[in-house]
């Protein structure tokens, strides 16, 4: 059984045509340029119930602003009759349809769809551009339909409440401020005590000391997620850093002569029963000096040349076992009571 809707009438008949366009031709159905079948004609019959619809095409004028187009079409959506016409239409247009009435002025007879265009805008927001199109009749309805929220402390360049303009630059400077707390670490200060027992170019940390560190909560202002100011509401906890000292040496060695040390030389030999002209042929008198060679790993220093490892164990059993290697007065006191003990065999000079 078989429901054919055409020319305003129902038809309904059994039929043992294959397919819709076989329907037609028996039912002496003439299709003309622009008539739309629905179902397609090659459509098979299916069994039971079917239904074939028929539109025929009709005279449209589509107006579009100052243009107009004539077309033939058998669409009944205005926006697809504005397609048939070759107009190309927004998601946001409008239309309103009606019958010519004034067949000289439009010259044409039959459907009259025209297009009420949607204005676009052009709108920079959120660091991009966005165009837009609306029937809104003002700034703010028009961003209101396009899902553009605007914050409380948003700005725009255009009033909301002005009315739009096709091809309106619109501008959305967001506006925001945040509540962040942060810690930030505040760096020990370093401060220096002279020592003068210590070499000078030496130093020494005598205390690491501590970095403090300080807890703030902070309002931050952002224009376009870029903050533009902060002011401080709460210090929440601060903890002073404790300075870190260090000990730096002033004590200068004096390298001295070998004249200069000679009453010291003479006293502390004579004191031993040494030669004292030992001292002569080993620096010279150089009480800083630092030898070339390397001995066990070790340069020979001082007035004397003791290797460090000597030195140490000579003034761990002949001084204070704190006696600095280039101090002049504290060699030539411990190398004699050294070579006393000893023997003068570790020295070149016999």
């Amino acid at each position: 059984m078989v429901s054919l809707y055409v020319d305003g009438s129902r038809r309904l008949f059994s039929t043992n045509s294959q397919n819709v366009g076989d329907v037609l031709r028996h039912a002496n159905i003439k299709l003309n340029s622009g008539d739309i079948v629905e179902p397609a004609a090659a459509t098979a019959i299916s069994h039971g119930q079917f239904n074939i619809n028929v539109y025929r095409a009709h005279p449209v004028l589509v107006v579009d602003g100052l243009q107009t187009y004539h077309v033939n079409s058998a669409h009944q959506s205005p926006r697809l009759l504005a397609l048939d016409a070759g107009v190309k239409t927004y998601t946001e247009d409008t239309y309103s349809t009606g019958i010519i009435t004034d067949f000289v002025q439009n010259s044409a007879l039959g459907e009259k769809v025209t297009i009420n265009r949607a204005k676009p805008l052009s709108v920079k927001v959120d660091g991009g551009f966005r165009t837009i199109r609306t029937q809104a009749g003002t700034v703010g309805d028009a961003l209101k339909a396009a899902d553009i929220s605007l914050g409380v402390q948003d700005t725009v360049s255009q009033p909301l409440t002005d009315p739009v303009v096709p091809g309106m630059d619109v501008a959305i400077t967001r506006v925001s401020e945040a509540l962040v707390t942060q810690t930030q670490t505040l760096p020990r200060p370093v401060q220096t005590v002279n020592d003068p027992t210590a070499l000078k170019g030496t130093s020494t940390v005598t205390d690491p000391g501590a970095d403090g560190q300080k807890t703030v909560t902070y309002r931050i202002h952002y224009t376009n997620g870029v903050e533009t100011s902060r002011e401080v509401v709460q210090v929440v906890s601060e903890t002073d850093p404790k300075p870190q000292i260090v000990s730096v040496g002033t004590k200068v060695i004096f390298a001295g002569s070998v004249e200069y040390w000679r009453p010291q030389v003479v006293a502390a030999a004579t004191a031993n029963g040494l030669d004292p002209n030992i001292m002569n042929c080993e620096t010279h008198g150089n009480a800083s000096d630092v030898s070339s060679f390397v001995i066990n790993g070790q340069h020979p220093t001082g007035l004397f040349q003791f290797l460090p490892s000597t030195w140490a164990t000579a003034t761990a059993k002949y001084g204070t076992g704190t006696e600095d290697i280039m101090d002049g007065a504290a060699q030539i006191k411990i190398a004699a009571a050294y070579m006393a003990a000893n023997g003068t065999g570790a020295w070149q000079c016999k």
